[in-house]
């Protein structure tokens, strides 16, 4: 799980402040790899139609994922999820955990550019797991978290809501701050464009893959 997206405090806000990827319009191609060189501002990452070059300067900010867990999407959390349309719900191609001091961090449903199975064109939702209501029968709480089953969440931001399916396996992590310095050869990488000075680096951490 910027994405329009992205950490604790004031100092998290302006990570993601002013980035053409927290933008409803469509977005420019990110850059997904693996690190495979640097040598001083210039970054080489290794994708899967070959190595690319970015660039990183002072305004460049950094942001880590570590593995999360079905557990970690519960009513009032604030998610991430790149989807595709499904059958009575979007299917989530992943799902990324802000913390609770980032709730409403670019908020909203807007197209994405993570490669989809089918080539289906992806959208990015940014909202609130929904609580579920009680119900009128056995005045209890439905949970929307079930065992290893694909679980359906409402996510709802400003102007809308909308349904995604979360199926068993689906890629989860959580996000938070991070520096320059876990920047190094091997590190799995999501590079926010322009690449000629990219605004923002996402890496995974703990042997988590940022999956957006």
């Amino acid at each position: 799980m910027n994405i329009r997206v992205f950490f604790p405090g004031a100092i998290a806000l302006s990570l993601f402040a002013a980035s053409p990827a927290v933008c409803a319009d469509a977005p420019a191609a990110h850059v997904r790899g693996t690190v495979s060189a640097i040598a001083g501002d210039k970054v080489t990452i290794a994708t899967a139609h070959g190595p690319v070059v970015v660039t990183v300067t002072a305004a460049t900010k950094f942001a880590g994922v570590t593995p999360g867990s079905p557990s970690d999407i519960a009513p009032g959390t604030f998610i991430g999820t790149a989807n595709v349309p499904g059958d009575g719900a979007a299917r989530a191609l992943e799902v990324v955990v802000f913390p609770k001091a980032l709730a409403g961090t670019g908020e909203g449903d807007y197209p994405w550019d993570l490669p989809a199975p089918g080539g289906h064109s992806s959208s990015m939702t940014n909202g609130t797991v929904a609580t579920p209501r009680a119900s009128s029968m056995t005045n209890a709480t439905v949970s929307t978290i079930s065992g290893g089953s694909t679980r359906t969440v409402t996510l709802t931001y400003k102007g809308g809501t909308k349904k995604v399916a979360i199926e068993p396996g689906t890629p989860i992590v959580r996000i938070g701050p991070a520096s320059r310095a876990l920047l190094v050869p091997g590190a799995h990488v999501v590079a926010f464009p322009p690449a000629d000075a990219v605004s923002r680096i996402v890496i995974g951490e703990k042997g988590a893959v940022p999956p957006m």
